[in-house]
Parts: C-alpha cells; sequence; structure tokens
C-alpha cells in the first residue's frame, strides 16, 4: 500500500521513525494498522527528497503544525540552493566544453601596506565558506560598534597550503585607517606591501578556479613567482550586486616584479 519495502520498515522501526502496532514474539513479523498508512507515505515522501532521517523523525514528532513546516520549509530551501550550485557547475562545465576561453587581461601592481581589521584561523577548506562569511560579519559588527569606517574593499589571504593540502591559516581582512580595539578574535594587523600579478574574477566565488588558472599561468610564463599568500579582494559583493553574475573579486599572485608593464 505504501511501497515501502519490508527492508525498509525494518529500518525505520530499528530507528524509531515508524513503529509497528504489533511484533509477534515467535516470528518477528512486523504488522502495522491501517492508521500508520499515510505517516509511512509521508515518511517516502520526504526520503525522496533526500531529508535526513533524523529530520523526518522531527518533522513527525513536531509539537504543531507550525513547526512541522518550518522543518518542512527549512528542507526545501536547503534543496533549492544545491539545486542552484548544481545547475551553477552544469552551465560551467558546459561553458569549458565550449571550447577555448578569451584569454583574460592581467595587471601587474604595487600594493602598499595596508592596516586592516582581520580575522586569522586555520581553516579546513570544505568548512570556508559558512567560516568566511560569519568572519567578514563579526569584523563588520566589531567596526559598526566603534564607530569605524572601512577605507577599501573587503579581502582574503590565503596560503598555497589551503590549496594543496586543504588546510590553511586563512586571514579575512577590511582596511580601515581609524584606531581600532581589538574585540573577539578581531585584531589590527598591517599587511605587508606586496607586488601582484592581478586578475578580476566576474561571478561566484566557486567558479575563482577559471580565473585561477590563466592567472597562474601567466605568472609561469611571463613572471617570477615568489611564496606569499594569494590576495582577494572583494570589489563587488553580495551585498552589492542583485545577483551572482554581477560579482567582482580581484586575485593578486604574488610575484617578483622585472617589468614595468605586464
Amino acid at each position: 500500500m505504501t511501497h515501502l519495502s519490508v527492508k525498509a520498515l525494518r529500518h525505520y522501526h530499528e530507528l524509531g521513525l515508524l513503529e509497528p502496532s504489533e511484533v509477534d514474539p515467535s516470528t518477528g513479523y512486523r504488522s502495522y494498522d491501517l492508521s500508520q498508512v499515510p505517516v509511512a507515505q509521508v515518511i517516502r515522501r520526504f526520503r525522496e527528497l533526500e531529508m535526513p532521517v533524523e529530520r523526518v523523525k522531527a518533522v513527525l514528532d513536531a509539537a504543531n503544525v507550525d513547526q512541522r513546516n518550518a522543518l518542512v520549509v527549512e528542507h526545501l530551501n536547503q534543496m533549492e540552493s544545491a539545486l542552484e550550485r548544481t545547475q551553477a557547475v552544469v552551465a560551467s562545465l558546459r561553458s569549458l566544453l565550449g571550447g577555448p576561453t578569451v584569454p583574460i587581461p592581467i595587471e601587474y601592481r604595487s600594493v602598499p601596506a595596508l592596516r586592516v581589521a582581520a580575522i586569522t584561523k586555520l581553516v579546513h577548506l570544505p568548512d570556508i565558506e559558512p567560516w568566511w562569511s560569519e568572519s567578514f560579519r563579526e569584523i563588520r559588527r566589531v567596526l559598526q560598534d566603534q564607530g569605524v569606517s572601512p577605507i577599501g574593499p573587503q579581502g582574503g589571504l590565503y596560503p598555497t597550503e589551503l590549496f594543496t593540502e586543504e588546510v590553511g591559516d586563512v586571514t579575512v581582512f577590511v582596511p580601515i585607517a581609524s584606531p581600532l580595539v581589538p574585540a573577539g578574535d578581531v585584531f589590527v594587523r598591517e599587511l605587508p606591501a606586496a607586488e601582484l600579478a592581478i586578475a578580476v574574477h566576474r561571478g561566484a566565488l566557486r567558479e575563482a578556479d577559471r580565473t585561477y588558472a590563466p592567472l597562474g599561468a601567466h605568472v609561469v610564463e611571463h613572471a617570477i613567482a615568489v611564496s606569499g599568500p594569494i590576495r582577494e579582494s572583494y570589489i563587488i559583493t553580495d551585498d552589492d550586486a542583485g545577483d551572482e553574475s554581477q560579482l567582482m573579486t580581484e586575485i593578486g599572485w604574488p610575484i617578483f616584479r622585472t617589468t614595468l608593464e605586464a
């Protein structure tokens, strides 16, 4: 009646998700009441939507309709976000399969020392996105609390180990000129002057490898790379743009500059 297999029913029983109305003590056969059919159908629908078993149980145990619906909506929102990411990856793959890309312009730039409000932490690459977002929120909260205004775009420093070993000391920062009292994880730091080969990445940062690759190739072929973190400057962010296609990030690769122009 529910299209749930014996294996699935046994599994849901073991998890306490769908308890049988009766279990034969001698054979172990499970019997279910007709009133449990709608619950079993709901469980099957939620599992088809890849809702974790723990979330399904929370939905079934919800104290009221509003709480139940809130849990369902939260999962649907997560699915929509995952679908958007999948669509973006598909679009990117189609673009890559479409043939060679147009060369991107590379600029050589001498970046002066910069005073920043920053957070630095040892971060594992799979965990970087939520940490990154929360860290910028924390920096902005501290600046607002102390009445300090940014004097340039926010940015980040990404060591080579983050990409090669998937873990490294990452720094996110906001340039400032006024005094700032360290608070929480936020401290004041001076970024040293640097010589950078810079390319502009347009679009979501999850697609940044499409800019990193030609930038790195240019550095290998035309410049002398030096040790040091990659520097990203977020010129147009989610707060400024209506959609991801409008985002703009400058990616700076540290070099030893030997010419005045790229």
